[in-house]
């Protein structure tokens, strides 16, 4: 097992001050990492990845989670990423160039008739164009 270090800078020089913060962070006893960096065509829904309470390819374990990022890479494509439960679908638009992150699988809430429970797939979709994609997804 080991630490996993985060590491978020944020820097800008804005009317000739500069200005940032740094966010560190260290999760302790990491013992798998994957990350993978795809192309989704145009027109596709691609499942990046699944939870499960069994390991498979693509899968990771539901309480195993620890930390996941996806970025868009593509510098004009803006993405839709669809996060599914067993019942319900949030979706999410990862603008060019940014990205999205989770600590947990644990969505909790509800709001009139829409009820969460954990997340059981992670999906992208290209808005318009082909967008390349990475993820990258560290669990115990």
């Amino acid at each position: 097992m080991a630490n996993f270090d985060i590491l978020i800078r944020e820097k800008i020089l804005l009317d000739g001050t500069e200005r940032g913060a740094d966010y560190t962070h260290t999760i302790s006893n990491v013992n798998y990492v994957d990350n993978r960096i795809l192309n989704a065509p145009s027109g596709s829904e691609i499942t990046i990845f699944s939870f499960s309470d069994i390991n498979g390819a693509g899968t990771f374990v539901t309480s195993s989670l620890k930390y996941a990022r996806i970025s868009n890479y593509s510098s004009t494509v803006p993405v839709n990423l669809k996060v599914s439960s067993s019942t319900e679908e949030l979706n999410f638009s990862i603008a060019a160039k940014g990205s999205f992150m989770l600590s947990t699988t644990d969505i909790t809430g509800s709001v009139s008739d829409f009820t969460y429970d954990d997340i059981v797939s992670i999906k992208v979709e290209p808005s318009g164009s082909s967008a390349q994609i990475e993820y990258y997804i560290a669990t115990t």
